[in-house]
């Protein structure tokens, strides 16, 4: 798939943008976005250039999204059989 269908598959939630924890092999979100994000528009203020500006954000490729950093209704994983999403984090963990 070319870059701009791929882009296309976007629903701009922005909940990607929110910063992640990995505990006991299970990925939860946190409450705290990225600094690039604005939460206005829910966009990405460096997305051309994130990967070299911000190298923690994880590129969306097949590995990475089997991996469980995207919401469970993000069309990027709507087609992954078993998705382990990542869970809200609570004081409990």
């Amino acid at each position: 798939m070319n870059s701009a269908k791929w882009d296309a598959r976007c629903r701009r939630c922005g909940r990607c943008c929110y910063e992640k924890v990995e505990h006991d092999g299970r990925v939860y979100y946190s409450d705290t976005p990225c600094e690039r994000f604005d939460p206005q528009t829910r966009l990405c203020t460096i997305y051309e250039h994130r990967h070299q500006l911000k190298p923690e954000c994880m590129p969306l490729n097949h590995a990475t999204l089997v991996y469980g950093i995207l919401p469970a209704d993000c069309p990027y994983v709507a087609d992954i059989v078993n998705y382990n999403a990542p869970m809200l984090w609570d004081e409990e963990n």
